[in-house]
């Protein structure tokens, strides 16, 4: 964040309340400029260039640079650029365009007292910052020329362009966001077994249940129809439901059973996945060990027989 500094002199009292906050933030470049009546066209060009470079601007005295002719001209560029103004507009100030607007609707925010106005800026400062990291993050998206949509995004997870995908994130992209052929982005990064980039989605917000609306599957059947078992476990100690039925029937364990992946089926049994659930067609991961013929998964069952024998029991 780059924050402006209007005053008419340097030695108002109100001056150094302000440095002094910016100063401890440590974390924005601060430029002041200094004007009273009305300025040569010097003097008005380094002021447009201040204004220009500024992300935020708060104006010390606003009813000392209010008799300046030029005050008008530089708050109509200050609001054209969206450069959020804050100003100290005593009982002296006229307010005409400026409203006093706590609900930042407004570029231009009045406050009766310096206290108030710096109360506000320290309890939405880190709102700012998010605000100008979004808007940087953006215009460098663009300026490379990639499109901020979820499919763009979920071209470079993909393709583990993790820069890019940062930038997508830091511009506002949603981690649950879904691909225009209604694909969230977990299961774009589960299907193409990026392991990175789903923990990355997960950690910062993704929905671990969302179902795609192409097959039906939520981000560890895809998984464990990738017969990935190192994404299928990590999906699973990360809290994703077993008990989902995909669109089409499919119980997970219907799904790993039909796959033969011996090892995945076993890690679903131990995570509690149901091997009796039924699919659309009346069958359960049981009854395909047995029709399949599979003595290896059919043994391994019989260490978790149906919840009517464990009654009985």
């Amino acid at each position: 964040m780059k924050w402006l500094i209007l005053a008419s002199d340097l030695k108002n009292k109100d001056l150094k309340p302000v440095e002094d906050f910016l100063d401890r933030t440590s974390i924005c470049e601060v430029e002041e400029f200094f004007f009273s009546g009305t300025m040569d066209c010097a003097e008005l060009e380094k002021c447009m260039n201040c204004v220009s470079k500024a992300t935020h601007c708060i104006i010390v005295d606003g009813s000392s640079l209010q008799k300046s002719s030029d005050y008008n001209f530089i708050l109509g560029c200050l609001s054209g650029k969206g450069v959020r103004t804050f100003i100290h507009a005593d009982s002296l100030y006229n307010r005409r365009y400026e409203v006093l607007d706590r609900s930042k609707s407004s570029f231009l925010q009045c406050f009766d007292t310096m206290e108030d106005l710096l109360d506000v800026i320290q309890e939405d400062f880190i709102a700012y910052e998010t605000e100008e990291n979004q808007k940087n993050a953006l215009v460098k998206l663009m300026t490379m020329g990639i499109p901020f949509t979820a499919d763009s995004f979920a071209y470079y997870l993909e393709h583990d362009k993790k820069d890019v995908c940062e930038l997508f994130f830091q511009a506002g992209m949603l981690m649950s966001a879904f691909t225009s052929e209604g694909v969230p982005l977990l299961c774009c990064a589960t299907r193409s077994d990026c392991t990175e980039e789903v923990e990355w989605l997960l950690a910062n917000g993704a929905d671990i249940n969302a179902v795609s609306k192409d097959r039906g599957y939520s981000a560890v059947m895809d998984a464990v129809w990738r017969k990935n078992f190192d994404l299928t476990k990590l999906l699973i100690k990360r809290g994703a439901d077993l008990d989902f039925i995909s669109s089409d029937g499919q119980p997970i364990l219907v799904l790993a059973v039909g796959n033969g992946n011996i090892k995945i089926v076993k890690l679903l049994l131990e995570s509690g996945a149901d091997a009796d659930a039924k699919d659309s067609m009346g069958m359960s991961a049981r009854e395909y060990a047995v029709l399949f013929k599979n003595q290896e998964m059919i043994e391994l069952m019989k260490k978790y027989p149906p919840a009517e024998k464990n009654c009985n029991e």
